[in-house]
């Protein structure tokens, strides 16, 4: 990993805040339900490299306006960017959150933070009522039945959206090649991780193409995970990040 990455500022004042973060955490005993079980923290070193590849700087991105968490979990995200001074909303579907979003709000009221929590089914006709300097829209995409419906409304409201999804470059079966060709493939019930709440993974030209289409502009992007990855098994996960910035006039950040 470069170290203009490893130890940039956002990265050490992610890793210092997660440590706050998972003390906040252990200060609720017997909580009564699961937490999250994944380190959202991560995200931040591809997320950087895009800033860098971008020409961006975080300063940049974060003074357009207020930051919208999409998919925000335990709020991992969201109480991070409050901590850089920015005015966050949070939003995240109760009924597929892993514990219906108690432990955003729990950790929410125990920080002391004011982020705006929000139950929102994004894949309902769901609106924004506000506009948005950066939209954090990571690991989400995939859950959605309609992912070109919630990137097309987000292009409307945010300026610049920091994405990330599981894409893959075969079928299953490997028998077939994805990396060249703007498709997606529809998964079976159960057929990635057991989990229903899992429907589209783009190919990486699919997964820009999408984007494209949906009225952003690809201003970086960069890949984790397998280089010969599938839609389905766990030796086969990959992770594709864009930073998008958008082209849409009614942008209330332009």
């Amino acid at each position: 990993m470069a170290s203009l990455v490893r130890f940039s500022a956002l990265v050490r004042k992610g890793l210092r805040f997660r440590d706050e973060f998972e003390a906040a955490k252990r200060s609720i005993p017997s909580p009564g339900f699961e937490w999250y079980p994944y380190d959202c923290f991560a995200n931040l070193f591809p997320l950087q490299r895009l800033l860098r590849d971008s020409g961006l700087s975080l300063e940049e991105v974060i003074a357009s306006g207020p930051v919208l968490d999409l998919g925000a979990a335990d709020g991992a995200l969201s109480l991070f960017f409050e901590s850089l001074g920015c005015r966050v909303d949070a939003l995240d579907n109760a009924g597929t959150n892993i514990n219906r979003m108690k432990g955003i709000r729990a950790l929410a009221a125990g920080m002391k933070s004011t982020i705006d929590i929000r139950d929102a089914d994004l894949d309902a006709r769901f609106e924004l009522d506000g506009n948005y300097g950066t939209a954090l829209f990571l690991g989400t995409l995939y859950h959605l039945k309609n992912p070109f419906y919630a990137l097309e409304t987000l292009s409307r409201h945010a300026r610049y959206c920091f994405l990330s999804t599981r894409v893959a470059r075969w079928n299953p079966s490997k028998s077939i090649r994805l990396n060249d060709a703007p498709v997606a493939y529809l998964l079976d019930a159960h057929e990635c991780n057991g989990d229903v709440t899992n429907y589209w993974i783009f190919s990486p030209p699919g997964l820009t193409r999408l984007a494209s289409r949906a009225g952003w502009e690809v201003r970086a992007s960069t890949c984790t995970g397998s280089s010969e990855s599938d839609p389905a098994s766990a030796q086969g996960d990959e992770r594709m990040f864009l930073l998008l910035g958008s082209n849409r006039v009614s942008n209330g950040a332009e």
